[in-house]
Formats: structure tokens, C-alpha cells, sequence
């Protein structure tokens, strides 16, 4: 890629970051710091380490955003400061443009899911994201959004060009990788959230493999869903997620 690229012409692409050997360090050290997740539903493993605008302001009355951002990010610099400095090293490169962390928002965190027969695979579960933000903390599992990513919107950001940032750090099983769709808003923004659900199901779609110490990259405004875990009780699928908004003439990654 090409420094003269407008941020616009940026497209999907896997991003060599981490070594097999590192990331079985970010295992290790995950798990000494288990007592420091944050668990992100009642019934369900899934946690994170770090705040995250979908978990902490999207859906939550309390907004705790901002406190647990204040609190993690030095941890997470003090625990992971390797993989902060690998990150936007390596993806400044590819692109050609400065990366940096934006100072007011958290950090890009660790995304841990545990496995569990609720988590996997199957059509079942889809669903678009604000039918998820709507019942994720029912009883019965509201299942796997197909989403387009506003994250730069949620936390007051406004409207410019974007990337999103999936780090895969471990995956038991069958792997880990993302549905992603050859379409975002300008094909839904007439349609009601079953409409939508209904377009997706029937249109074709890509299947994105993830690969261990890459990062998977690419703009969040085509339609796109995490695959589902098969994973047994034991199992980890850990990612670094992230997004990134054009701000000032560079990328500002945030989560």
C-alpha cells in the first residue's frame, strides 16, 4: 500500500504482527491475569480486558466507558506493551500513513470467548446488531450480529473514513475467521432490521480466515459477522479488536 492512497481506497487484508511464539507468551500472561476480565454477560463466557464501546456505552445506561478506560489502559500498556508497540508499527508500515492510539478513548483490549455450546456455529444465531444490544443479557443467548461498525460514532467521533482491527491471538478448534458481505449501508438504509436480516441470509458472502499473529484488517462498512466458537468448556478463542478513525492526518485506533 501507498501513502498516496486516500484512506477511502484502503481495502481488506491480513497483516503479519505477532510470531506463533509471541502469541503463546499472550496466552500465558492472559491467563495469570484472569481475575482482571471483565465479564460481558451473565450466562455465557465471554469476557474482555479492556473497555470497549459496544460492551460500555452502546445498551448501558451506566456509561462506564470512560472509568474503566481511565483504569485499564495503563494496565493494559503495564501487561501488553509489546503488542502495543507491534501494532501500529506494523500496520503504519503497510499502510504508508501514521498509527497512534487516540489519547481519549481506550485501547484497542483482548476479546476472550470461552467455549460453550451456545457459541457456535449455526445460522440459527444471526442476527443484526441492534437486535443483539437489545437481548444480550437475556437468559437464552441473543445470538451473533451481523454488523457494520459505528464505533466511531458511539464514542462521539462523527462521521470519517474507518478501519477495523481483529489481532487473532489464539484459536481452539476449528480456527476463527468472519463472514464478510460485498455490501454495507447504501443497500439497507431504506430496510427495517428483519429486512436486512433477510437480504443478508440470502446473499452470498465471503468466509475470512483468520491466521495466528495476523491482524485482519479492513474498513467496517461492509456488512461482516465473527464465525461462531465450536470450541469445548477449556477452549479460548482470544483476539486484540480494535478500530481505527482518520483523524488529524493519521489513524487514531481506539476500542
Amino acid at each position: 500500500m501507498h501513502s498516496e492512497n486516500s484512506p477511502a481506497d484502503i481495502a481488506s487484508f491480513h497483516l503479519p504482527v505477532l510470531t506463533q511464539q509471541q502469541c503463546a507468551d499472550i496466552v500465558e500472561r492472559l491467563l495469570d491475569l484472569e481475575p482482571f476480565w471483565l465479564r460481558r454477560t451473565r450466562h455465557f463466557p465471554i469476557h474482555t480486558l479492556g473497555a470497549t464501546y459496544y460492551y460500555d456505552i452502546v445498551g448501558m445506561p451506566s456509561r462506564p466507558y470512560e472509568r474503566l478506560a481511565r483504569q485499564y489502559n495503563p494496565f493494559l500498556l503495564d501487561n501488553f506493551g509489546d503488542v502495543y508497540a507491534a501494532l501500529p508499527a506494523a500496520l503504519g508500515a503497510a499502510l504508508g500513513q501514521p498509527v497512534g492510539f487516540h489519547p481519549a478513548l481506550a485501547l484497542p483490549g483482548f476479546h476472550m470467548f470461552g467455549g460453550h455450546p451456545a457459541l457456535r456455529a449455526s445460522e440459527d444465531l444471526d442476527l443484526v446488531h441492534e437486535q443483539w444490544q437489545g437481548g444480550r443479557e437475556t437468559a437464552d443467548f441473543p445470538g451473533n450480529p451481523i454488523h457494520l461498525d459505528r464505533g466511531h460514532l458511539a464514542v462521539g467521533l462523527g462521521a470519517a473514513p474507518t478501519l477495523s482491527v481483529t489481532l487473532l491471538i489464539a484459536a481452539a478448534g476449528r480456527g476463527a475467521g468472519m463472514k464478510m458481505w460485498p455490501f454495507g449501508l447504501e443497500r439497507t438504509a431504506h430496510l427495517g432490521e428483519s429486512e436486512i436480516l433477510a437480504l443478508l441470509q440470502r446473499e452470498p458472502f465471503e468466509q475470512i480466515h483468520y491466521q495466528t499473529g495476523a491482524a485482519f484488517i479492513h474498513s467496517g462498512r461492509r456488512y461482516h459477522q465473527a464465525r461462531g466458537f465450536d470450541g469445548v468448556p477449556g477452549d479460548y478463542r482470544i483476539t486484540l479488536q480494535g478500530h481505527a478513525v482518520w483523524q488529524a492526518g493519521q489513524w487514531q485506533l481506539f476500542w
